[in-house]
């Protein structure tokens, strides 16, 4: 009885830690297919009005961006605020860079702090319409110096 308690403790103690980043990883995936309509919500968005959105609600009248209480249509809803995703598992936001009438960086960040790591960075450069994204990974986070978006970082 103590050998077979003994080697399931074994095991699960290899097994637990494995099956919990895989949990990660989907709920990553999860955010990262969001992050990746957006992009391309914020490029039709700047296409079909020639214009660049500045709010939440403007790229809802291209694609419904989905938060847990609805439509990203928060109050004073600049990109620069942050909305949650579905899930409440991450946040999501624009960081301001140097060009931010024409390039746009958003980051989503994991709200468990044990899978910080795990964050997503994306950016579009609207007048050439180049594009990158980045996902973190277990002991290294996305770094926004890794994007390959002309001018995108600042």
């Amino acid at each position: 009885m103590i050998i077979t308690v003994g080697i399931v403790g074994i095991l699960s103690s290899i097994a637990l830690p494995n099956y919990f980043r895989q949990i990660q990883r989907t709920h990553q995936a999860e955010a990262n297919a969001t992050m990746a309509q957006m992009m391309a919500t914020v490029a039709a968005f700047s296409d079909e009005f020639g214009t660049q959105p500045k709010r939440w609600v403007d790229l809802n009248t291209m694609t419904t961006l989905m938060t847990n209480q609805g439509p990203a249509v928060i109050e004073d809803g600049e990109l620069t605020k942050t909305i949650t995703l579905p899930g409440e598992r991450y946040q999501l936001n624009r960081i301001n860079s140097m060009n931010a009438d024409k390039y746009y960086v958003f980051e989503a960040i994991a709200t468990n702090t044990a899978a910080s790591d795990f964050n997503i960075i994306a950016c579009i450069d609207l007048q050439t319409g180049a594009s990158d994204q980045i996902i973190g990974r277990k002991d290294e986070a996305a770094n926004i110096n890794s994007l390959k978006c002309q001018g995108s970082s600042g």
